[in-house]
């Protein structure tokens, strides 16, 4: 059986986590929570050379990066695919999980440390981090109307991106801009909402109630925060 290695308050860990469910892969999870710099665990960066989670363990070995461990599931579990069947299709749920994560998850991150320590952000980073999240609603309508799924008419990957990356970008506009930018997508909220009656999706959010309290609790020792 395979082992996802890593701890359920990780969107990045929850990624292959919720593929896995949503194939209905059996697997292990294997707790791992991990620090910076010299505070590494050194057994994990046998599993993630950098130290980082997901990992995903294998037959043949470990596999790090999260992307690289959706194209290993979609390849060794055909069944219940998360992909389109045309070319095209594969490229448009690849394009769509890639624009939720560069112009959203990784604008918002930038404002991540302000939310777990209570503290107000630079105004010159709040100011770029609204800007790029105005440029990207605007965007994000013409590569999707949400009616049904992000695209198409199955499950995808994009999917799997929307729903573990967006609700971060909802959290950084309601706290820090007094507003949620993605509800100006049309479509967006009510599929959402959709999306979270899944019965797997409802698990990965569960998880990661529970398990915050042990990753706060690491941090603390980690980080003295």
């Amino acid at each position: 059986m395979i082992k996802l290695h890593g701890f359920s308050a990780s969107n990045y860990y929850n990624v292959p986590k919720l593929a896995l469910l949503e194939k209905g892969i059996e697997f292990e999870e294997v707790l791992s929570y991990t620090g910076v710099g010299p505070q590494y665990k050194p057994e994990y960066l046998d599993k993630s050379p950098l130290g980082k989670v997901p990992a995903l363990e294998t037959a043949e070995g470990y596999i790090s990066e999260s992307r690289a461990i959706l194209d290993y599931i979609e390849r060794a579990y055909p069944q219940h695919s998360l992909l389109p069947d045309t070319p095209f299709g594969v490229a448009k749920v690849q394009e769509l999980s890639q624009f939720i994560e560069l112009y959203f998850e990784l604008v918002a991150r930038r404002l991540i440390p302000n939310l777990l320590l209570g503290t107000e952000p630079d105004p010159v980073v709040l100011k770029e981090v609204e800007n790029s999240f105005n440029k990207a609603v605007v965007a994000l309508a013409k590569l999707s109307s949400f009616e049904q799924f992000a695209y198409g008419d199955q499950f995808t990957l994009a999917d799997i991106a929307a729903i573990l990356n967006l609700p971060i970008v909802r959290n950084v506009g309601i706290k820090f801009l007094g507003r949620d930018p993605l509800s100006e997508v049309p479509g967006l909220d009510a599929y959402c909402a959709r999306m979270e009656a899944r019965p797997q999706v409802k698990k990965v959010r569960m998880d990661s109630v529970s398990d915050r309290p042990g990753f706060m609790t690491h941090l603390k020792a980690l980080y003295g925060v």
